[in-house]
């Protein structure tokens, strides 16, 4: 229905231009939702942190765990829709391969947003804020469904540094052969970079109290 899509000068079809969106989409949901909830749970409600806390495994090695898990979950949900976009003939099957380390960056980013959103809520409901507030607008507006190009200029700006477009756009570049925006790597380690350490830090702080 849609048809084509123009990226940076670069004709794709629809079907293409979404399922790599759709790859970045699952990197996103899988890793803040597994942190953000289900590190909640383990912390709040069945105390897992604390219990294994409590054994010669520092809490500083159960906070990269947890980060390492949520991110290996949600890789794995993106390596499942690379995989199918590889059998339909809609991915590179050498740039999908390639996309995989990039997956597990992204992943690990979103999961320290989530991890951090669990350490700061002091109920499992307040964990929706965020989510409404900041990764939906994301998933929305960041690239996912139509190019930010579609977007206002100011918008389009404000859209370039958050998290999730420079994921999606590293991605089409990867398994679409799209054009290569060199300074969408910046933006990924500084969010990473500062995420990851807040994240545990606070749930580190949490823990202890």
């Amino acid at each position: 229905i849609v048809g084509a899509i123009t990226l940076d000068g670069v004709e794709f079809s629809y079907r293409r231009f979404i399922l790599s969106g759709i790859v970045a989409q699952a990197l996103l949901f899988q890793g803040f939702f597994e942190a953000g909830y289900g590190s909640f749970i383990r912390m709040y409600y069945q105390r897992i942190f604390q219990a294994i806390a409590v054994t010669p495994i520092t809490l500083s090695e159960v906070l990269w765990a947890e980060l390492i898990w949520d991110a290996s979950k949600a890789t794995f949900a993106a390596s499942a829709v690379l995989l199918i976009g590889i059998l339909i003939g809609d991915f590179r099957p050498l740039g999908a391969l390639a996309a995989l380390p990039l997956c597990f960056v992204g992943a690990l980013m979103f999961a320290s947003m989530g991890l951090w959103v669990a350490a700061k809520s002091r109920t499992i409901e307040e964990i929706s804020y965020p989510q409404y507030l900041f990764v939906f607008p994301m998933f929305l507006f960041c690239g996912v469904f139509f190019p930010i190009s579609s977007l206002p200029v100011y918008l389009q700006w404000f859209a370039r540094l958050l998290p999730l477009t420079p994921i999606v756009s590293l991605l089409r570049a990867l398994t679409l052969g799209a054009t290569f925006q060199v300074w969408d790597i910046p933006v990924v380690l500084v969010w990473l970079l500062a995420a990851a350490p807040l994240a545990r830090r606070a749930m580190s702080q949490r823990l202890i109290k």
